[in-house]
């Protein structure tokens, strides 16, 4: 095993040109272990929402990881301007700088060669900082990966659901694999906060559909609507919330309690939910069956409006 790093120190950066930040090519397999990323200057600078980054990995044309850099470290919706967010930070990911301070321990695994290049909507100056490790087991929880995994990011960008449709978040296909993170950013057109009813669903390998969470600020382990407010814990935070919970972004790991398959993925979301019934969340266990009554007496909210979404899911697959 051999660590690398590499830095771009006050490096100058033209608006709308793909630059290359790191290329390594030896012929050995590693790891990327971490990324860090500024910018100046802080308001319409390299560093705002709409900054690109491409990871391509074993001189692939199309990128396995094309992503904005806020979304990939689970802020979306506004979450980028600096004067309402405070420097937060875990050991998977964090913002710890008005102007960037961008940061997360991701593993992105390669066999042969990685070139990393990213695109802003705005000239300036740019700061970053790479580090990996050849020939380095990829672990995942307490997991270890097999030698030939890929990172692999799934995304929805301004998705518009009606009340009770239904998204894919992921759908990898043809591969084992292991679901790595999730993040959403959405918002109402009529500041209606039901859509957040929505339970999460998984179809493992074509077979029955696992529910897993009991709502959506369930799944990112908060309750009632988050009404505690924003929260960056190791497994899982809520980075940005609207005072009425209309606006939310959120993300959540799966390293310590892994999503595996070992054909196909197929991972779920919608805006809003029902109870019970062949398309609900199930009320009880075992899920009531058709016809019969649900047990308790609370009425399920019903989503109005509009929802509009953003989603990533980082997928491990071998």
């Amino acid at each position: 095993m051999k660590s690398f790093s590499s830095v771009i120190k006050e490096g100058s950066i033209e608006a709308n040109v793909e630059k290359v930040l790191y290329e390594r090519n030896t012929g050995q397999p590693g790891v990327i272990t971490e990324q860090w990323s500024a910018g100046y200057p802080q308001i319409q600078g390299p560093m705002q929402s709409g900054t690109r980054f491409r990871i391509y990995v074993d001189g692939e044309a199309d990128p396995s990881l094309d992503y904005d850099v806020f979304l990939f470290h689970g802020i979306g919706l506004g979450g980028e301007q600096p004067a309402d967010n405070p420097p937060w930070g875990t050991r998977r990911v964090g913002r710890t700088a008005n102007g960037g301070g961008l940061y997360n321990t991701f593993r992105i695994p390669y066999s042969v060669s990685i070139r990393v290049t990213v695109t802003t909507p705005y000239s300036g100056l740019f700061w970053y900082i790479i580090r990996g490790v050849e020939n380095y087991p990829l672990v995942l929880g307490d997991l270890q990966l097999p030698n030939n995994t890929r990172l692999r990011l799934y995304k929805n960008v301004n998705v518009s659901l009606q009340p009770y449709e239904f998204l894919i978040l992921a759908d990898p296909k043809s591969s084992a694999g292991a679901l790595f993170l999730v993040t959403i950013a959405a918002t109402n057109s009529e500041g209606a906060p039901q859509y957040l009813e929505a339970c999460f669903r998984a179809i493992i390998d074509g077979e029955q559909t696992s529910f897993l969470s009991s709502g959506t600020e369930d799944m990112f382990l908060s309750a009632y609507y988050f009404d505690s407010g924003p929260f960056h814990l190791e497994n899982s935070g809520v980075t940005v919330l609207s005072s009425d919970a209309s606006t939310m972004s959120a993300y959540k790991y799966f390293e310590n309690d892994p999503i595996l398959f070992s054909e196909s993925l197929l991972l779920l979301w919608r805006a809003g939910e029902t109870p019970d019934g062949p398309e609900g969340c199930p009320s009880d266990f075992p899920p009531p069956g058709e016809g019969q009554r649900r047990r308790q007496s609370f009425r399920m909210p019903s989503p109005s409006g509009t929802t509009s979404v953003v989603t990533y899911a980082l997928v491990y697959q071998w």
